[in-house]
């Protein structure tokens, strides 16, 4: 049986999505950015301009991962996460494209 309590509690949770994380499974609720399911995963990500008390800005694009079918890498801290995304934090995509980002920064 299910009491009500937990039949409350279960239909005000968030519903769920899970993503992949350099192949480990992570389940997040609906909204949650790619940084936060990483940093969810104790995986780091890179970052210069998110602070989780502000609003996103996403203009550093340190924090470019890879997402598998995705085209170009993303910006983890302004995308969402979508149900069973697989994101390579480490790939020689994400590592090439933070280091174009960090190089223009220099110059």
């Amino acid at each position: 049986l299910v009491s009500l309590s937990s039949a409350r509690a279960s239909s005000t949770a968030p519903p769920l999505v899970e993503v992949f994380v350099d192949d480990l499974p992570v389940k997040v609720p609906v909204g949650t950015s790619v940084l936060q399911a990483c940093a969810e995963a104790g995986v780091e990500i890179p970052r210069f301009c998110y602070h989780e008390r502000l609003s996103v800005a996403g203009n550093c694009r340190m924090c470019l991962v890879e997402v598998i079918g995705s085209p170009k890498p993303v910006a983890a801290c302004a995308m969402p996460v979508m149900n069973g995304w697989k994101i390579l934090t480490d790939s020689d995509k994400s590592r090439k494209a933070r280091e174009g980002v960090m190089e223009f920064l220099l110059m």
